[in-house]
């Protein structure tokens, strides 16, 4: 091999496991194809900060601030000020409650992980025989998580997909393709030129996948995780028969099963969380997750909750009981949420799940229209709600707009706290409001207003990029603060 040096790993704070050799005192070369093949593990798969996209379920309706009457708080202590910034959709949310910088990880999360993928997919390929095929697999799996950073980048940092012609003149994010670390200024990519990156390495990692050393492991990025989000975004793209064939093999072909009420009311009975390894519903579990910000205690004046809207979603007629209400949070404090727990390590924290694949279907069945697909799509909806609610769980939808209505609530009961409902918010352009009580007069605060098509959906640049880099556009928010 000509060059492999990795005392870059080290440099960027990564730390490189006793497979690696060490030679001229500073060079830190792997050897085999399984050293990479620990590397990719260990680098790619298992690594994260713990607070990546931390941020992101506080601009959604899922979360709410609340503070405790004046007589009825123990304390006068206020935990919401990290979060303030992002809870109000705020004009830099780079900036705490106090305006105090609170740079946020993800774009330097996942465009490190970027720059590891380019590294090892240039080292990998110099590999020239690959008798077991583990070659082929390694350049699958970093194809999918150069993929993966892509998405949630663009999808934080760039602006919301619209329509093809919009794309081609809208804004995504920057496209690095070094293989080393450059002091480099970046500017960002048209939208679609992102979309088609993250389809090409989508498709390239099916592709490698399907031929390469079979991992048969949710702890390896595989062909069904890719094709599920191939789905995604096909849906961004509003390419619905794509999605919807595509999101139909992940459910025939994958293998796995949605997690039953059975298995759902054990998991209740033991206290498991959803994120288990015996959870036949899960494509791919990978990183690892910071315990959410959410209060455990009422004791702190100032805190956030899981919010009313939410929590009510859960209760249904005495003829029904959704199970989600008690497996997907926390018994001892209300509707505090565990779908994975940072102290029990059965699973990492991120898993991508079967049932996506069946509301991906159903969203595009929907926006294709006909009695054929409508009829499908209720079909995928009633197949999880069979799976979660005892009692008569059918629903039943005379038209469109009906049906897309009784999807979005799905999915925003089924994958609560799980990175997909800000996203969705996105794209569907759903206004949301927020009310933020003064920690000193609970009865007033201030409401703040996302609209519809607000630029505030694209995230601020972190301060630390802003500062170095002044050819990167950094979209102008505005403010959402409402009179009532």
């Amino acid at each position: 091999m000509k060059r492999i040096l990795y005392i870059l790993l080290c440099l960027l704070g990564i730390g490189c496991s006793d497979f690696l050799e060490y030679k001229d005192n500073d060079k830190i070369i792997p050897r085999e194809l399984k050293h990479f093949d620990e590397l990719v593990l260990g680098e790619l798969i298992k690594k994260t900060t713990g607070s990546e996209m931390m941020a992101l379920d506080f601009m959604t309706d899922d979360i709410e601030s609340v503070v405790n009457p004046l007589d009825g708080s123990t304390s006068r202590r206020d935990v919401r000020g990290e979060y303030f910034s992002y809870y109000t959709w705020a004009k830099n949310n780079q900036l705490d409650m106090q305006q105090r910088e609170n740079n946020d990880g993800n774009w330097a999360s996942f465009y490190n992980k970027i720059l590891m993928c380019n590294i090892l997919e240039h080292d990998v390929s110099e590999f020239e025989e690959d008798h077991d095929r583990v070659r082929t697999r390694l350049l699958g799996e970093i194809a999918f998580m150069r993929a993966l950073s892509y998405y949630y980048l663009v999808n934080m940092y760039g602006e919301p997909y619209k329509d093809k012609e919009q794309a081609k003149i809208a804004l995504g994010v920057p496209i690095n393709k070094a293989i080393s670390v450059e002091k480099n200024t970046y500017k960002r990519a048209k939208l679609q030129e992102i979309y088609d990156l993250i389809e090409e390495n989508l498709l390239n990692s099916i592709d490698l996948l399907k031929v390469g050393d079979q991992a048969n492991s949710i702890f390896r990025p595989n062909v069904n995780v890719a094709q599920l989000f191939l789905s995604r975004i096909y849906l961004q793209q509003k390419r619905w028969q794509e999605a919807k064939d595509i999101a139909s093999v992940v459910i025939s072909e994958s293998g796995a099963s949605i997690e039953n009420l059975e298995n759902m009311s054990n998991y209740i009975a033991n206290k498991i969380n959803l994120y288990n390894i015996s959870n036949k519903s899960i494509l791919f579990s990978w990183g690892k997750r910071n315990r959410t910000p959410l209060s455990l205690s009422y004791s702190e004046a100032g805190h956030w909750e899981v919010s009313q809207s939410l929590r009510e979603m859960y209760v249904n007629e005495e003829t029904k009981k959704d199970v989600r209400g008690t497996a997907f949070f926390d018994e001892y404090k209300p509707f505090y949420p565990k779908k994975f727990d940072s102290n029990k390590k059965v699973c990492y924290d991120w898993c991508y799940r079967i049932e996506e694949a069946y509301l991906n279907r159903a969203e595009a069945c929907i926006e294709l229209g006909g009695a054929d697909n409508l009829e499908q799509a209720m079909q995928d909806i009633n197949i999880i709600r069979r799976n979660r609610i005892e009692g008569d769980y059918q629903e039943t939808a005379m038209d469109a707009d009906e049906a897309r209505k009784i999807l979005r609530d799905e999915k925003r009961m089924e994958f609560c706290f799980e990175d997909c409902r800000w996203f969705d918010i996105r794209r569907w352009g759903i206004e949301i409001r927020h009310k933020f009580h003064e920690l000193n007069e609970p009865l007033a605060g201030n409401t703040y207003v996302l609209a519809p098509g607000s630029p505030n959906y694209i995230l601020s640049l972190p301060l630390e990029v802003q500062k170095i880099n002044f050819e990167i556009e950094n979209f102008e928010r505005v403010e959402t603060i409402v009179n009532e």
